[in-house]
């Protein structure tokens, strides 16, 4: 089966989802026009990346950054969700958008994925946090380790250094994932001594090979309101934090980019997937199936829920009911 796909590179609008996500129908509204069946956005696009957390920031400062992220974050439910939701189904297209999830009272980084009807079919939250993000999100458990069949293929993905987690990877290679998502933020913070772009390409290439499937890779890129933003509470990014960076891209189950990358600016990878090349990759390397060794080792997941509560509710006891003017 051959079909095109659309990936997205761009920045959001500095703590307004409202504005975002008219960014976002609108970016799905052209991909659909473009001929696309799927569009990916990059990680936690709703309502943006928390750079901050890598910041020298007080305290003080990074409470008060936290509280506007809680405030433009969303819940599965929530209004803004559901106009993504109609508009994939006004347009026809499956849709796969990297939020920050509210549930109860924690933030979760949270892939959602919403069929081309308009419907939720799978939500799942990345399950490390990379090293000051734990200061923002909570994590995931083994429940977010699945694949969803659609129309188009066995659909799956992970988040950012996810990526790097090798029996994650295998637990959807294992479920036949044919269609891998990779959300990542964008690559033009000098926070670590290495190009996140070229990361991105390393890593992607390498899953798509591993796995013998097609990779999905959308980034954000830093717009010029984030930086101007953040420089002004943190002069000392000066020459660290610049406009640019990020990567949308495709690649084969041969680990090749099947059109040319979007790099360094805001804009949309489109790229055709044939399934057929998934069965030609196998042929010589099937890493769950005749290239595997399960006498040998083999992967144990854990895939249940986990609650912080177990057994029933407690309720308040009975109290009797005092009758004063009597």
């Amino acid at each position: 089966m051959k079909f095109k796909i659309a990936s997205v590179v761009a920045s959001p609008a500095m703590f307004d989802i409202s504005a975002t996500v008219d960014k976002c129908c609108r970016i799905i509204e052209e991909s659909s026009d473009n001929g696309a069946r799927m569009v990916v956005f990059p990680e936690t696009f709703l309502p943006l990346y928390p750079w901050w957390v890598w910041m020298e920031l007080s305290s003080m400062k990074k409470l008060e950054l936290y509280s506007k992220l809680y405030e433009n974050s969303v819940s599965i439910d929530s209004e803004y969700i559901k106009r993504i939701c109609y508009q994939a189904k006004i347009k026809n297209i499956f849709v796969v958008i990297g939020i920050n999830e509210i549930s109860g009272k924690t933030i979760y980084n949270s892939q959602v994925f919403i069929n081309d009807e308009g419907s939720i079919i799978g939500v799942r939250r990345k399950l490390v946090p990379t090293g000051e993000e734990r200061t923002v999100w909570g994590r995931g458990d083994g429940s977010d380790l699945f694949t969803m069949p659609t129309s188009l293929g066995q659909l799956g993905g992970l988040i950012c250094y996810e990526n790097s987690m090798a029996l994650s990877r295998y637990a959807l290679y294992s479920q036949g994932v044919e269609l891998y998502v990779a959300n990542w933020p964008g690559s033009n913070f000098k926070s670590q001594p290495r190009d996140r772009t070229k990361t991105v390409d390393t890593v992607c290439r390498f899953v798509a090979f591993e796995g013998q499937t097609f990779v999905i890779a959308s980034s954000s890129t830093v717009g010029q309101e984030e930086v101007d933003y953040y420089t002004s509470i943190c002069p000392e990014l000066e020459g660290s934090f610049s406009v640019g960076g990020g990567i949308a891209a495709i690649y084969d189950p041969f680990g090749e980019p099947v059109s040319e990358p979007v790099i360094n600016e805001e804009g949309i990878c489109y790229g055709e997937v044939d399934t057929g090349l998934i069965v030609k990759a196998k042929q010589m390397i099937d890493c769950v199936g005749h290239y595997a060794r399960p006498d040998v080792a083999r992967l144990y997941v854990d895939s249940e829920k986990k609650s912080t509560t177990v057994g029933a509710v407690a309720t308040p006891p009975s109290v009797p009911d005092f009758d004063f003017d009597s």
